[in-house]
């Protein structure tokens, strides 16, 4: 794409906070800050190389290691044993902590010049904790791909309710966020009825969003380092959403 430009990225570690994957555009001003949310298996090499091309679009894009109080830099493999890993370091989540790391991540963004938009593009699990997080402080655009649990809990970071409570829908459209979601039609966490019921809830609350399923698509289709759930023309049509969602996010700062 021609409107790419080349990236600098590098890990470092926030005073009294997460670790955080950050990477920047080298050519031009920072359009706004975009918090990337990881997947269950924490800050993967995957999640770093979604930093790497949100920056190569202009964006200052940062992954906190939400698991850092835990485990420092837990980078977990995509298997039973990294699954069992996952589970027992979100067992140890809070949303106080998510809020906080979100918070701290922001906050980075801004130092480095990052415009003023506040965007958040999660995956599975980073999802989820982009809803959280929005339903609780002010952010633009929230990216929720396949994240898991926010209607009917279901893990302890969702009790006791979870994050998309009439309430919680309601604080996300008095935030002024705007959603996009991104669902695959064939997806184990997230059926086709909760996607349903998650539409009317955000519709009921007021709040501007768009839910977009793949319907031969399954779980994690974005991920082509998880070639048995990567759905390649799935996630060339999601990108294309998210970067332009994000673009919305940069007019409406403007």
């Amino acid at each position: 794409m021609s409107d790419l430009v080349s990236v600098s990225a590098r890990w470092t570690r926030l005073s009294e906070g997460p670790d955080i994957y950050v990477a920047t555009p080298l050519t031009h001003e920072p359009r706004a800050t975009v918090v990337v949310g990881m997947e269950l298996f924490g800050v993967t090499r995957w999640v770093e190389k979604v930093c790497e091309r949100l920056a190569a679009a202009g964006y200052v894009a940062i992954a906190p290691d939400f698991y850092w109080r835990q485990s420092r830099r837990a980078e977990l493999g995509y298997d039973d044993a990294g699954r069992k890993e996952g589970f027992r370091l979100l067992g140890h989540l809070t949303r106080e902590g998510v809020v906080a790391d979100t918070e701290a991540a922001l906050a980075a963004g801004a130092e480095l010049g990052a415009g003023a938009g506040r965007g958040f593009v999660g995956f599975s699990l980073g999802g989820h904790l982009g809803v959280l997080a929005s339903t609780c402080m002010p952010l633009d655009m929230v990216v929720d791909c396949y994240g898991g649990w926010t209607l009917d809990g279901g893990i302890p970071l969702a009790e006791p309710e979870p994050p998309l409570t009439p309430h919680g829908a309601a604080s996300m459209a008095a935030h002024g966020t705007t959603l996009l979601g991104l669902v695959g039609g064939q997806d184990f966490l997230i059926s086709k009825d909760e996607w349903q019921r998650l539409g009317q809830r955000l519709e009921q609350a007021g709040m501007r969003h768009e839910l977009i399923d793949y319907p031969a698509a399954q779980h994690g289709f974005l991920c082509e380092d998880r070639p048995e759930s990567y759905d390649a023309d799935a996630a060339e049509d999601a990108w294309k959403r998210i970067l332009k969602a994000l673009t919305q996010l940069c007019h409406q700062q403007g």
